[in-house]
């Protein structure tokens, strides 16, 4: 695939016939739930088997919960920026499913899911929050081998609860605005920032954060415009992006 964003001009006729394609080649033992439920239960097992390892708590080590959470929120930006929306030679298979099809799937005008088979063009593989679990244990064990035991833990710990909750705080972006949970005032919100985001013309600049948009507003990444502004705003915006 190129490394091309997914073009703004495609018609709904030629949205909806990727958006077949797409579908049609999930395989046919896909399930959806099962992609869902089997990595979140995974991910909050790993971090109950953290927390029971935790030894003499003390409270100076829960204040540092806070400063991993924001390491957590700039990953996901820098992630979102520069592995998502420019294709890097270690992970290409993470552009091709992120820009050329989940933006071409959704735009910010679209943002619901189908049918529940198209969780796969939402949430990421179901490996990886097991890849994210193995890659924060260098970082653990240096902490654990020089005496800092309950900080590791408590880092693996937070990664993790952090990666189940991308994972349905996002899905849940891409449900109907109608669902009980797409009505939720919060989910609303979350949701705005992440369909401008989807804005085709905007994507690769703005609104990069998908769970709370802190890195955004640290970074200055917040598009300040409605998802409506008006043709001459988009073209502007437009004219702005270039590739890195």
């Amino acid at each position: 695939m190129s490394d091309t964003p997914a073009p703004a001009g495609l018609t709904e006729a030629r949205r909806d016939e990727l958006r077949a394609q797409l579908v049609g080649q999930i395989p046919r033992w896909y399930s959806p739930y099962a992609h869902l439920i089997v990595p979140s239960v995974l991910g909050l097992g790993l971090i109950t088997g953290a927390i029971l390892l935790l030894r003499d708590l003390r409270a100076w080590q829960l204040l540092l919960l806070p400063v991993f959470f924001l390491i957590s929120n700039a990953t996901e930006w820098r992630v979102h920026r520069d592995v998502l929306h420019k294709r890097q030679w270690f992970a290409p298979v993470l552009y091709d499913r992120h820009t050329p099809e989940h933006h071409i799937v959704f735009i910010t005008e679209d943002m619901a899911m189908k049918s529940a088979r198209e969780f796969r063009l939402v949430l990421v593989p179901a490996y990886g929050v097991l890849l994210l679990f193995i890659g924060t244990l260098p970082a653990a064990a240096v902490l654990w081998l020089v005496g800092l035991r309950n900080i590791g833990l408590l880092f693996v710990a937070q990664a993790l609860l952090y990666t189940v909750t991308y994972e349905w705080l996002h899905l849940s972006y891409h449900l109907p605005a109608t669902s009980r949970i797409g009505k939720s005032r919060i989910i609303s919100a979350l949701r705005r920032h992440h369909a401008t985001h989807h804005d085709p013309a905007l994507m690769q600049k703005w609104n990069f954060n998908v769970s709370l948009p802190l890195w955004d507003l640290v970074r200055g990444t917040i598009y300040k415009a409605s998802p409506s502004a008006s043709s001459a705003a988009r073209t502007e915006a437009r004219s702005e992006i270039r590739p890195a």
